[in-house]
């Protein structure tokens, strides 16, 4: 039994331009044993079905549209970011890469060479290796310690080696990881990542930014990682460490888009 439900979201951002009230297309949102997807009004056939608990997004975010619209549209804006049309012929690494991104380049097929994502969520890395028909993605699984998401994980280190061998990309994207990471677990990715971009590659990343020299603190303090806060000067130190140069800083949700501050780097 599928139940569609017909939605009228603000204009969405695509690779080529936008499309939007007007524009004769209809968003749908699909209800299928309790998954639920998307799809256009042309085409009812959708790419993949992610089931609800593999989606943890929050939920004013799963609220504003279907996650594979959300992820087209900061797809989207991450390549502006970067100052290119689109992510036509890229590798693209995506690290805490949730479901969100596989459900927007399968179901727009979103223009790329490669799609490599890492998460610690192991169910839903296997869902993704076992539903995605798509051959330029691939999933893997690191055990990496989360005192929110993955508390018997193992530490990670900057020597700590991601399943991808030594494998370089044009892009490295993180959306709301270091948002969930003690500093010295920041700085260890921000080393592992380097290792992984190539030298003309990019680096883009959300984060919660405070004003002040505080230098790092949580949001609630009794809940670590549930929303860590860092302010511009040491996240600017931890990337520098690593040898990365911070090339621009956005504040969040430009255009009402659902992310965080972001940051945009290349290889120092």
């Amino acid at each position: 039994m599928k139940a569609w439900r017909l939605r009228s979201p603000p204009a969405l951002f695509t690779m080529s331009g936008c499309i939007g009230p007007g524009h004769g297309l209809s968003m749908v949102e699909i209800e299928q044993n309790g998954a639920m997807t998307t799809a256009t009004a042309f085409d009812r056939n959708p790419q993949l079905v992610v089931p609800r608990r593999f989606k943890r997004n929050a939920p004013q975010v799963l609220a504003m549209a279907p996650s594979a619209d959300t992820g087209l549209w900061l797809l989207q804006y991450m390549a502006e970011r970067i100052g290119i049309p689109d992510l036509a012929g890229l590798d693209i690494l995506d690290f805490g890469c949730g479901s969100r991104f596989a459900e927007a380049i399968t179901t727009h097929d979103i223009p790329l060479r490669s799609y490599v994502g890492i998460d610690v969520y192991k169910e839903m890395i296997e869902f993704l290796t076992q539903n995605v028909n798509d051959d330029r993605l691939s999933f893997h699984h690191v055990n990496a310690r989360n005192p929110k998401y993955n508390k018997s994980g193992d530490p990670l280190m900057p020597e700590t080696i991601l399943p991808i061998g030594d494998k370089r990309f044009d892009v490295i994207c993180m959306f709301s990881v270091i948002t969930h990471q003690l500093p010295h677990d920041a700085q260890a990715i921000f080393a592992i990542l380097r290792r992984h971009v190539k030298e003309s590659g990019f680096l883009f990343f959300s984060a919660s930014l405070g004003e002040g020299d505080f230098g790092y603190r949580e949001h609630d303090a009794e809940k670590p990682t549930e929303l860590s806060v860092y302010s511009k000067d040491l996240l600017n130190e931890l990337l520098e460490r690593e040898k990365w140069r911070v090339v621009s800083i956005e504040p969040e949700s430009p255009r009402d888009l659902p992310i965080l501050d972001s940051i945009l780097c290349v290889p120092a």
